[in-house]
């Protein structure tokens, strides 16, 4: 009861960085989810697709999948580990801030709205399809850089036994989320048209979007009035 139900929802409701980064990945989340009941639909009604072709409509997803992680590693591999090497070198037992993880979620912050806008506006029978498909493909990039990176850096913030409690907290919202965007995803996108639906989740985005930035600027201090350290 502790440590996956009463924690994890302490947790979500008392410590800053799990509440911001569980609602940012709860968005990222249920993001895909919308995108997945209504793009096919915004296919079908923008360029005629059939049920065949609506089938297209996920290459952005495979492309953004294959696509997030590259940065993601080539980050941790530039930056992380050098650093971390000459942290070491001064000092064996040194360890890095958890805050060196966020370069990742720092970029997708940025590349989640700009796919989001690309895909609502693009989304035009004069505009070719594969452009909103490309869109797509950027957003859902941002979208897991976000989404891994988070998890990274709450394990590096909370340890082994409290960061598994932050990743019950994590779950808890995104599923949350999850199942609730399939319920209005499709009548949204009817209802304020494309291009003004995916405006509404990149005006979102662009609100969550400076959590990493701060987090990357102030999580030393926030981590000081942690009631759950690494240590323990």
């Amino acid at each position: 009861m502790t440590s996956t139900i009463l924690r994890p929802a302490h947790m979500l409701f008392t410590e800053p960085i799990v509440g911001c980064l569980c609602a940012y990945a709860a968005f990222n989340f249920g993001l895909i989810y919308i995108f997945v009941v209504a793009s096919p639909a915004a296919y079908e009604e923008t360029y005629g697709f059939d049920l065949v072709e609506r089938g297209l409509s996920f290459a952005g997803f495979l492309i953004g999948t294959v696509v997030a992680p590259i940065p993601v590693i080539a980050l941790d591999h530039f930056i992380y580990r050098p650093r971390l090497e000459r942290a070491k070198g001064r000092s064996h037992s040194a360890e890095l801030p958890p805050e060196q993880r966020l370069h990742a979620s720092m970029l997708g912050s940025i590349l989640l709205p700009l796919g989001l806008f690309w895909y609502g506006w693009t989304m035009r029978p004069d505009i070719h399809w594969v452009c909103p498909i490309a869109a797509q493909g950027v957003a859902i990039a941002g979208s897991l850089q976000v989404y891994i990176v988070a998890n990274l850096y709450m394990m590096d913030t909370y340890g082994p036994l409290f960061g598994a409690s932050a990743q019950g907290a994590n779950s808890l919202t995104r599923y949350t989320v999850s199942a609730a965007a399939p319920l209005f995803a499709l009548q949204m996108f009817r209802g304020l048209g494309i291009a003004w639906a995916a405006s509404l989740l990149g005006f979102c985005s662009l609100l969550m979007a400076p959590i990493p930035w701060i987090l990357f600027r102030y999580g030393p201090q926030i981590r000081t009035r942690s009631k759950y350290p690494a240590g323990d």
